[in-house]
């Protein structure tokens, strides 16, 4: 027969799964706030490199004129001179510092407030256009802060100048058993390859030449030999009168 008692049959009973997927809600971007204050890093950084090179810029050729206008009044060109940025900037400072000094100056107590008043607005500037929607108290406050810190940094290097300039005269006062002078003369003396002893004052002396003013004669000396290679006689001139016609 076809149906065998021993063979069994297996029957198995499975429960359907059911995958039950949540909807999907839309994820809401939360606006900005309004009143948030915003930085731009990258105007800012922009900005200080441009200051920096800018001023840079403005040093080398203030201290670079100063310099030509200097040594034009003694018969020296500057394409004999071996100038240095160092010195171009430190030259272009001294300057730049004197001038507000001497403008401060003339109007006592109100004028070194102005100077100062005149960093700290450059410092409001700035923040003003780096930053979007900052209170004006904390504009002000700290435009306050970092244009008095400019404004120290701006003196720092005179007061540094002042100091060394003291500790030398109260050094030549003890040395020389004298009581310390408010200022020194300096003179100068050079031995030329001819054994000629040259006394005067010093204009410039670079790795090349050495530049000295005796009697009103200017001596170009070669640094490396003692050659009188130039003079350059000064004379005073003359104010021209004019004619009647």
């Amino acid at each position: 027969m076809f149906w065998n008692r021993e063979k069994r049959v297996k029957v198995e009973l499975t429960t359907p799964i059911n995958i039950s997927i949540p909807p999907l809600h839309p994820v809401r971007e939360v606006p900005a706030d309004p009143q948030e204050v915003k930085t731009n890093t990258d105007l800012a950084f922009k900005l200080v490199v441009y200051g920096a090179v800018f001023l840079q810029s403005a040093l080398v050729v203030t201290g670079y004129s100063v310099l030509l206008a200097y040594y034009e009044q003694f018969g020296i060109d500057t394409n004999e001179l071996t100038l240095s940025t160092p010195t171009l900037l430190l030259y272009g400072y001294v300057n730049i510092f004197t001038g507000a000094l001497t403008a401060a100056s003339r109007i006592p107590i109100f004028g070194p407030a102005l100077l100062a008043l005149l960093f700290i607005g450059v410092a409001a500037i700035f923040i003003g256009l780096i930053t979007k929607r900052l209170k004006a108290q904390v504009i002000i406050g700290l435009s306050t802060w970092i244009g008095f810190s400019m404004f120290v940094v701006f003196l720092a290097p005179a007061a540094g100048v002042k100091k060394g300039v003291n500790m030398g005269l109260e050094k030549f006062g003890e040395y020389a058993g004298q009581p310390v002078p408010t200022a020194l003369e300096t003179i100068h003396s050079v031995t030329t390859d001819k054994g000629q002893k040259l006394t005067g004052h010093l204009i410039l002396a670079d790795t090349k030449n050495t530049f000295l003013l005796v009697n009103g004669t200017v001596f170009k000396i070669d640094g490396s030999t003692g050659r009188v290679i130039r003079e350059t006689d000064l004379r005073a001139e003359e104010p021209k009168t004019k004619s009647n016609k």
